[in-house]
């Protein structure tokens, strides 16, 4: 009897501790997937000047 009682312990503890280490894989590569995400979704933002603002002049001062 005490030897069934032993056995369900330790498939307990077992049990319990690959269901946390489980768990902690699958947050790491949830925060991996999500820190790759926000590098990529900076990557496909337009960069320079819209067409919309219009031209750039460069003026110079003239000197009487």
């Amino acid at each position: 009897m005490t030897i069934l009682i032993r056995f369900i312990l330790v498939c307990i503890i077992i049990y319990l501790l690959i269901r946390s280490f489980t768990r902690y894989f699958a947050e790491q590569e949830a925060a991996s997937r999500k820190k790759w995400e926000e590098e990529n979704q900076d990557k496909n933002t337009p960069k320079g000047v819209s067409k919309d603002v219009g031209e750039y002049i460069d003026y110079e001062e003239i000197k009487d």
